[in-house]
């Protein structure tokens, strides 16, 4: 080394400086020496209050002390962790290195330790064990199955969904490479994929996957099997998830919390013309970077080691270095094996008898777990508040109060959202820490202060609609949940005024005309009524089991229904009859009936359609004859008419579908949850899963008010300037921020230029078109986006551009814009972006357009029509 410590100032200086409490005793354990660290990290003031004094008074466990003692006399050293006991009686984790010190004849002189503080480590530790829980208990709620594997195929990890598949606990099937029932030819494809996943290090997709079930009977499953990375890269396990083929949810994988234990070292330097020159460092060095001084000092110094974004930090902290002042430092360091650490480097600068500086000596803290774990916690802060604010429901996180007996007197608020804030008119500091029935007393009189108390007792979670009345701050229809939670309830509470409204108008209409609408599922052989159809039909409840369409005929007309059924569920055509049918009450009149087939892929599941009361028209045809102009007149009614009633059954099938195809993923989660708070009702984590499970079921239902909301918006809503380029900018910020990967984004749209429309349609479209180029984009390359603008005679065009796969437009075409078309099933998605998307801008009087092609990316325009301001 450049050094031989035999400086006894320096040697002094550098125990002095060290971030570790160092001691030194005689072979008893009585203190000798003891640093300023020491001092600090066990509560004392001065010294004297120390030395002199045997370790063991400063431990909380004397038993395991005086072993310790034992072994660095009997072995030379001992690490390991130990109690200790502060000055003020409090106890602390330590991690402690203790070694003994021999004179030239090998004879021990003298015993010396390093203690750290254990308490930052202990609680990332905590932390990172409660995340574990909490991943573990997520994916215990999903009812997909979850499983692990080893490099021998044999089960590592099952989730209960997992075991309850196959009917035994999960204990059961760990330990095992396949249930003994499975067909051998069926688990053999199960490890051929395995090992595919084991040697290639990809992702393994199977569409169509058979598995018997314990009841004997075979399962086609979807499974996805990923590969599982160790902190060195290496492939030990493989996680899968395997659904039913007719579920929608794509579950996430299962992620690995990984921590690393920290190091620390100490070091001294000179200063040579302004540089730095190592000249010692503890052994440590080597631990924490992999390199030791003299490879540092071949590589040209410990600054190659810094990355580069953090080299302005150190030229600031050298700076102040050369001034003589003592500071901190964090940075971070490219290690020998390539990983990526942080340090927290503290220095003090040593002068000379001139006052120059001539040396530092400094200490390094390894705190990569903590800015880690730091990061962890600020995206989960981000997105929970971004998540909060964004909302279109109003959130409110209630926490009960209770009297000395143990009744809920009130239920307290500890945070809501913006939304919130605008409900009740009142600002958020107005809200906090008051009670709900101490804010409002009519939660008392209408019940909802019982309600609330009952979800908290039962742990069931609660929906209902109610009806706010004019004289308070936000008045009209209101749809709410209430979600229990360990110490209290979250509401979230929708404004559903509009849907009300376009259901009333709908069916005020529907009477009018004399029109009810059906639904006829084709797989459990049930006819679903309007309410107005019910009422046509004299029936005492709108569902209908074990019937066909013949329902909606007499005798004479059952066989004609029956082949209209047979050649449209082979023809995929629209019927339209005038047919008897008999009423409830026994009597028969003359309907029309117009019924259009469902498909999903090639297999009809059902019809959707309509029926009028023509009876009168048929009284007037048979009787007045002469009247023949008349009736011609009220024919040409009836087809406006029933155009007015396919638009909306159309949008009623849509409306229809969605509900029932795309909310029972969530609402299976949310029910999956309430299982889990009665099993473990104390965990305070469930609260993510929950916000999880809403935001997805909120996310659905936003898309189906967006559907409704679209013909009303373009009758009924005024339009507004947008500004094209400042709205497209908050997108790419919105989505900048929440991505987990590069990306380029080139905003030419010039600024000022405007359009006239509506403004939540036009951040929807851009928001979807984005978010698709983002999501569709080559994960091995940087996602570059360009936003360019054309000013037309008729139209401002928008281009946007990306670099992604392309989409074959003659294979696909306008089927992009169908509801629920996906491109890739493998990418997770509903279907429903481009589909409203499309909707949206013809609301706005435009059009969309996609050029594309394969393997040269993809460019969507938008044509707007150029505002008339």
């Amino acid at each position: 080394m450049g050094l031989e410590l035999t400086d006894q100032r320096l040697i002094n200086t550098i125990l002095e400086q060290s971030v570790n409490a160092i001691v030194i005793s005689d072979l008893e354990g009585n203190l000798q020496f003891v640093n300023q660290a020491f001092l600090s990290l066990w509560g004392y003031d001065n010294i004297d209050e120390i030395l002199g004094k045997n370790a063991l008074t400063f431990t909380d466990d004397k038993e395991k002390s005086e072993l310790i003692l034992s072994e660095i006399l009997t072995k030379s050293q001992w690490t390991g962790e130990l109690r200790a006991k502060r000055k003020d009686g409090s106890t602390f984790e330590i991690s402690v290195s203790a070694y003994s010190s021999k004179d030239k004849q090998g004879k021990i002189t003298h015993l010396l330790a390093s203690f750290s503080d254990q308490t930052k480590t202990k609680e990332l530790e905590r932390y990172a064990k409660e995340r574990e829980i909490y991943f573990s208990q997520i994916l215990d709620s999903i009812s997909d199955l979850v499983f692990c594997k080893d490099k021998n195929y044999t089960v590592t990890y099952v989730n209960k969904a997992c075991a309850d598949f196959y009917g035994v606990t999960k204990q059961t099937l760990i330990g095992i490479k396949d249930v003994t029932y499975n067909d051998e030819e069926f688990t053999k494809a199960y490890h051929q994929e395995d090992k595919k996943v084991f040697e290639t290090g990809t992702t393994s997709y199977v569409r169509r996957e058979p598995n018997v079930g314990p009841d004997g009977i075979t399962r086609i499953l979807e499974t996805v099997k990923n590969p599982i990375l160790d902190a060195k890269g290496n492939i030990n396990e493989i996680v899968g998830v395997s659904r039913d083929i007719t579920e929608t949810q794509v579950l996430e994988d299962r992620l690995q919390l990984v921590t690393e234990l920290t190091s620390d070292y100490i070091y001294t330097a000179k200063i040579e013309n302004g540089e730095v020159v190592a000249e010692w460092s503890s052994k440590e060095l080597r631990t924490t970077s992999g390199y030791s001084i003299e490879e540092i000092t071949k590589l040209g110094g410990w600054f190659n080691l810094i990355l580069k974004e953090d080299l302005t930090n150190i030229a600031e902290r050298m700076t102040k270095i050369l001034k003589g002042e003592t500071g901190v430092v964090e940075y971070r360091i490219r290690t020998k094996s390539g990983k990526i650490k942080w340090l927290r480097d503290y220095t003090r600068p040593i002068k000379d008898e001139t006052g120059k500086v001539t040396s530092i000596i400094g200490a390094a803290k390894d705190i990569t777990s903590e800015k880690e774990t730091e990061l962890k916690y600020l995206v989960s802060s981000q997105r929970y508040h971004a998540a909060m604010e964004s909302a279109l429901e109003a959130i409110y996180f209630l926490e009960t109060s209770k009297d000395k007996e143990g009744e809920i007197i009130d239920f307290i608020i500890s945070d809501v959202n913006q939304k919130a804030e605008e409900q009740l008119g009142k600002k958020k500091e107005e809200l906090i820490g008051k009670g709900i029935c101490q804010l409002f007393p009519v939660n008392r009189e209408n019940g909802f202060f019982e309600d609330y108390k009952k979800v908290v007792k039962t742990k069931i979670p609660m929906e209902q609609e109610f009806q706010i009345p004019g004289n308070y701050a936000a008045p009209g229809y209101y749809f709410h949940q209430v979600i229990p939670t360990n110490d209290g309830i979250v509401i979230q509470t929708r404004d559903i005024s509009d849907r009300k409204r376009m259901e009333e108008l709908l069916l005020r209409t529907n009477r009018l005309a004399k029109v009810g609408s059906f639904d006829y599922d084709l797989t459990n052989g049930q006819i679903t009524l309007s309410k107005v159809a019910t009422e046509i039909l004299v029936q005492t409840s709108n569902h209908l089991y074990s019937v066909d369409l013949s329902f909606f005929g007499t005798k004479e007309f059952i066989k004609i229904l029956k082949e209209k059924e047979i050649h449209c569920i082979k023809t995929k055509e629209t019927f339209d009859l005038e047919c008897l049918v008999e009423a409830g009450s026994g009597n028969e009149f003359w309907i029309r009936i117009i019924a259009t087939p469902k498909f999903i892929e090639d297999h009809c599941i059902g019809f959707y359609g309509a029926i009028q009361n023509i009876q009168d028209q048929k009284l007037v045809q048979n009787s007045l004859f002469e009247k023949e102009n008349l009736l011609l007149t009220k024919n040409r009614e009836l087809e406006s008419l029933v155009q007015i009633t396919k638009k909306q059954n159309e949008r009623l099938k849509e409306y229809t579908y969605i509900t029932s195809h795309n909310l029972r993923a969530p609402i299976t989660n949310l029910i999956s949850l309430t299982e889990m708070l009665k099993e473990n009702p104390s965990n305070p984590e469930l609260l993510g899963f929950i916000e999880s499970s809403s935001y997805q079921l909120d996310q659905i239902i936003r898309n189906l008010n967006e559907l409704l909301n679209i013909e009303r918006d373009t009758k009924e809503l005024p339009r507004s300037k947008i500004l094209i380029k400042e709205s497209i900018d908050a997108q790419i910020l919105l989505l900048k921020n929440g991505a987990n990967r590069e990306i380029e984004f080139t905003n030419q749209v010039p600024e000022g230029i405007k359009l006239l429309g509506f403004q939540a349609y036009f951040d929807s479209i851009v928001n979807n078109i984005l978010t698709n180029a983002i999501k569709y984009a080559n994960p091995n390359q940087v996602c570059k986006i360009r936003i360019s603008f054309q000013d037309t005679k008729e139209f401002l065009r928008i281009g946007i551009s990306d670099n992604g796969p392309g989409i074959d437009t003659k294979r696909h075409g306008q089927k992009l814009f169908n509801m629920n078309f996906r491109l890739r099933q493998d990418i997770e998605g509903k279907g429903m972006g481009l589909f409203l998307s499309k909707h949206q801008i013809e609301a706005m009087n435009g059009s969309i357009e996609l050029e594309s092609e394969l393997g040269n990316g993809s460019t969507f325009y938008l044509n707007f029509p150029k505002p008339q301001i």
